[in-house]
């Protein structure tokens, strides 16, 4: 955490190392409890104060005119995770670039950039006028998507932080992200979207 309190200082006072947990503190919490729901649980008055209180000072002023297109790989493919998280990515994200224009350059954003080159490589070049990958760096990723004027996202609460920061420091944004996220008791919708971010149902 040291790298991201040394970007984002305030977020040092609502962190607690591993030292820092008492016995007595509270360690698990019903899986209702990491799905908070935007418009019922927080609403955009407060989560756009605390990105201003947070990051806006070390993402604010930074503009990506590329559409920015994060893919989210990791542990949520080819492990347990897959049976809960898992959903058609190339067909999520062919159908979300058919919502930007083609004259345009696109930054691929994922914790698997290769993974990314063999299965979306064509069909990005294709369309779309330059195709780059950013190097796997959780924080400089994280301003990637920040800095965003065009996202496409993921079912994961990495992109929904991007699309929020993105979203409050540009009053132009366009952001579509999958209204998937996971398979859940209570269902699979992704209670966190902002409901004026285009959701593309399906893929699941």
């Amino acid at each position: 955490m040291q790298d991201w309190w040394e970007q984002f200082p305030a977020l040092r006072s609502l962190s607690a190392t591993r030292a820092e947990v008492r016995f007595s503190d509270r360690r698990e919490w019903d899986a209702n409890w990491l799905y908070q729901r935007f418009g019922v649980d927080f609403e955009r008055a407060e989560l756009r104060a605390f990105i201003h209180d947070v990051f806006a000072d070390r993402a604010a002023g930074v503009v990506d005119e590329r559409l920015v297109v994060n893919v989210r790989r990791g542990d949520f493919y080819g492990t347990e995770f897959e049976a809960k998280h898992g959903f058609d990515v190339i067909g999520y994200t062919t159908a979300a670039v058919e919502r930007f224009p083609s004259e345009q350059r696109v930054l691929v954003v994922s914790d698997d950039p290769e993974w990314c080159r063999c299965h979306l490589g064509d069909r990005l070049r294709s369309r779309f006028r330059g195709v780059e990958y950013a190097a796997p760096d959780p924080l400089q990723n994280l301003l990637a998507l920040a800095s965003a004027r065009r996202l496409i996202g993921a079912n994961s609460t990495f992109s929904y932080w991007g699309a929020y920061i993105a979203d409050a420091l540009h009053p132009d944004v366009e952001i579509v992200m999958p209204r998937f996220h996971a398979r859940m008791a209570h269902g699979t919708d992704a209670h966190q979207l902002d409901p004026r971010w285009t959701a593309l149902a399906g893929f699941h």
